[in-house]
């Protein structure tokens, strides 16, 4: 029976300067809609574990920079 070890998976979110938090699905759309958020807004990542309704994170929200093209 698959997922009984967790669904492994990533998670986006931005961070603006105010603390607001906004998740995004993909890398690509976090950093299309960084600007959006205003001068000192952020992006982050964390590798995580799905097993049913839970979701776990092994090493937590880790900021990233845009990849260079």
């Amino acid at each position: 029976m698959a997922g009984l070890a967790g669904v492994p998976g990533r998670e986006w979110m931005i961070r603006d300067a105010k603390g607001g938090k906004y998740s995004c699905d993909l890398e690509e759309e976090a950093f299309d809609a960084l600007p959006e958020y205003g001068q000192g807004a952020t992006v982050w990542t964390r590798d995580v574990y799905r097993l049913l309704f839970f979701t776990r994170s092994v090493d937590g929200w880790q900021q990233v920079t845009k990849p260079c093209d």
